[in-house]
């Protein structure tokens, strides 16, 4: 407790924002502006070697310290240096990492004088840094433009140290492989020491490698006489442009075809050239994006918070559902807040389902950014295409289940999931309130997020319906035409990293013998599918099933299929947990458990020894199980209900008003 008190303490003591930072060419001075700093009176900025622990010290005057670009030059020839707070508690220093604002520019800077390379740039736990490195030569790019099917570069160097360079090289480096294609450039002196080059990066090159959302990194070489590499850094884009606003960060686009083009862009960590290769649709919804952050910016600079706004987003507005959707409609009931404003991010079929008149925005349209930018409350059960708040923000991260896969950090295989990891830390830093069902989620949250404010372990709001006094047959069969004598079986499989097809799309078939299931159950029961939002596009059912397949995978809200189904077939997604409370009878459809276990992604669970339900490997067990799951269901009962004990113990129906009365204030 007493180890606690002194961390919260020293949290709020060296509390901070970074306003900006800076390196002024003139007094060649790098300078730090801070606010919002907390209580103690005197405070230093500490910058410190990482390698080697020597430190500089400088006093803050007025929220803005400063440190000599020869000062730090001294402090290391290849290095990084970290930033501290420093602060006094008596004779006692206290000290804590400076934090980088994700809309802070990041700096590629040389100092002629020094002979010196230094980037400013944040850690991938969001801490600000100060990559420095002694170099021969300084590089500006001076033009990039497309030239039929082809990109043309020019820019200069300068020769710092007399090394007489020779021959120039633009070498592009393959993200994920790490492949290498490189190309020759025109190298001339044109006045001593300086050189200028040129040259066409044929995309031709690329084409065996260019899968669908690769990037290439570009680096530029340098060879002596000799042919001796004597350089070999990113290609510096900071003096091409100043990047104001975010969608000037791509600089020209190449169309290989109709459908897909390589876009040449400068990259948000070192503002260095990259080349991405993906398909039309998708680099429109990230230029969208990037005009979008502009947007944002520029409302958050012009108008104040609306302090009685709230924005809220469920599964990047695909739906009106999951947590989300139950606090909204909580604070709806609740007369303390009539006088709000609410919005919904939401591009689903049906926007009249949403109750309460709220304004409704697409994720694509400058509007989500502008509303985003004034609403004091954010809600979401994902991530937000912005990666930074407002002061002042409230940002609800409601979740969306109790894991069984690894999470974030946890995870140790390598795939799609770890490359997303940075972007997820990132994202964290801005909740200030996370949602968890149960303490279990509550431990694997913290660590795998690496989130340190406050967790609200009050169980989930979308399960308030399985326990609220007003529970009732939403008349779902009625609704989607299914017989009223049927009985209900839900398929909720989950997505696997394994079956991705390009990035962030995903291939999916049944990997049962559906026929074989239609001729067993076709008279007692109808199987509603549920697949996961990443591969619900991709599956195909043929007509022959249509008075027995029912096709949810777009229904909004989940919970309501839960409420009519008798039976959940399920694999390694998270919606057995919630079902759970239900208490009726969960079986484990999973055909790829060994691999699933071993090398795509892990589990939290012993699954063998922990489900509530049987784990079933082929089509034939599946079907023998629904056959016989009123036996099953008596073999399981002790252990479901151990299992409801632990994960939905919590659950009282009460959860979305104790969130709304603890975050909206």
């Amino acid at each position: 407790m007493k180890t606690k008190v002194k961390a919260v303490f020293k949290n709020v003591s060296l509390k901070h924002n970074v306003k900006s930072v800076e390196i002024d060419e003139e007094s060649r001075q790098l300078k730090l502006t801070l606010t919002n700093m907390g209580v103690l009176l005197k405070k230093l900025v500490m910058v410190k070697d990482r390698k080697s622990g020597r430190r500089l010290l400088s006093e803050i005057v007025e929220g803005t310290t400063t440190f000599s670009l020869d000062h730090l030059s001294d402090l290391t020839s290849d290095g990084k240096l970290d930033f501290y707070l420093i602060g006094k508690i008596g004779k006692r220093r206290i000290h804590r990492r400076i934090g980088f604002n994700s809309n802070l520019k990041q700096i590629h800077f040389i100092d002629d004088n020094s002979k010196t390379e230094f980037k400013v740039v944040k850690t991938t736990k969001n801490n600000l840094t100060t990559n420095v490195l002694k170099t021969s030569f300084k590089q500006d790019t001076k033009e990039i433009k497309g030239i039929g099917k082809n990109f043309y570069i020019a820019g200069t160097i300068e020769d710092l140290n007399n090394q007489k360079p020779v021959q120039a090289e633009l070498i592009f480096k393959r993200r994920d492989n790490n492949k290498f294609i490189g190309f020759n450039l025109e190298l001339k002196e044109h006045s001593p020491g300086i050189y200028d080059y040129s040259g066409l990066i044929y995309l031709d090159r690329f084409k065996e490698h260019m899968v669908v959302n690769s990037r290439w990194d570009a680096l530029i070489q340098l060879r002596n006489i000799t042919r001796d590499v004597i350089f070999r850094r990113p290609l510096n884009l900071q003096s091409y442009s100043s990047f104001d606003r975010e969608e000037d960060r791509y600089l020209v686009n190449v169309n290989n075809t109709e459908e897909y083009l390589t876009a040449a862009y400068a990259t948000m960590g070192l503002n260095s050239l990259a080349l991405w290769y993906t398909d039309t649709a998708q680099f429109a919804r990230t230029y969208n994006i990037a005009k979008g952050k502009t947007i944002f910016n520029q409302v958050s600079e012009s108008q104040p918070l609306n302090s009685k706004m709230v924005f809220f987003e469920s599964f990047f507005g695909k739906n009106y559902s999951g947590n989300p959707k139950y606090v909204y409609e909580a604070m709806l009931k609740n007369p303390a807040y009539k006088d709000f404003t609410f919005v919904w991010s939401y591009t689903g079929q049906e926007a009249s389902v949403i109750p309460g008149s709220p304004i409704i925005v697409d994720r694509q349209s400058g509007e989500y950014y502008e509303y985003l930018a004034k609403a004091k409350y954010w809600v979401s059960n994902i991530v937000f295409p912005v990666h930074h708040k407002r002061e002042g923000n409230v940002y609800l991260q409601t979740w969306h289940g109790t894991p069984l896969k690894k999470l974030g950090y946890d995870i140790e295989i390598e795939g799609p999931e770890t490359l997303a990891r940075e972007n997820f830390y990132t994202e964290s830093r801005n909740w200030d309130y996370l949602i968890s069902a149960n303490p279990y989620s509550s431990e694997i949250f913290k660590r795998a997020f690496k989130f340190e404010k406050e967790v609200l372990e009050y169980g989930y709001p979308a399960n308030d319906v399985f326990h609220s006094d007003d529970k009732k047959n939403v008349e779902l069969k009625a609704k989607l035409g299914i017989p009223a004598d049927k009985k209900v079986i839900l398929y909720a499989p989950t997505w696997r990293d394994d079956e991705m097809v390009g990035s962030w799309n995903h291939s999916f078939e049944l990997k049962f013998d559906l026929e074989d299931f239609y001729q067993n159950f076709k008279d007692e029961y109808v199987l509603i599918l549920r697949m996961h939002h990443l591969v619900s596009d991709s599956l195909e059912i043929d007509d022959k099933y249509q008075s027995f397949v029912y096709d949810c995978s777009k229904y909004d809200d989940i919970q309501e299929l839960y409420l009519e189904a008798d039976l959940l077939i399920t694999d390694y997604s998270s919606v057995f947990f919630d079902y759970a409370n239900s208490k009726k009878p969960i079986l484990f459809y999973a055909y790829d458990f060994e691999k699933y276990k071993d090398e795509i992604r892990g589990f939290y669970l012993d699954m063998e020894k922990d489900l509530p339900g049987p784990i079933l490997k082929d089509s034939e067990e599946l079907v023998k199980a629904v056959r016989s799951i009123d036996s099953i269901k008596r073999d399981y009962a002790t252990k479901y209900d151990q299992f409801y004990e632990k994960f939905c113990g919590l659950e009282d129906g009460k959860a979305a008003d104790k969130v709304v009365e603890k975050v909206f204030k």
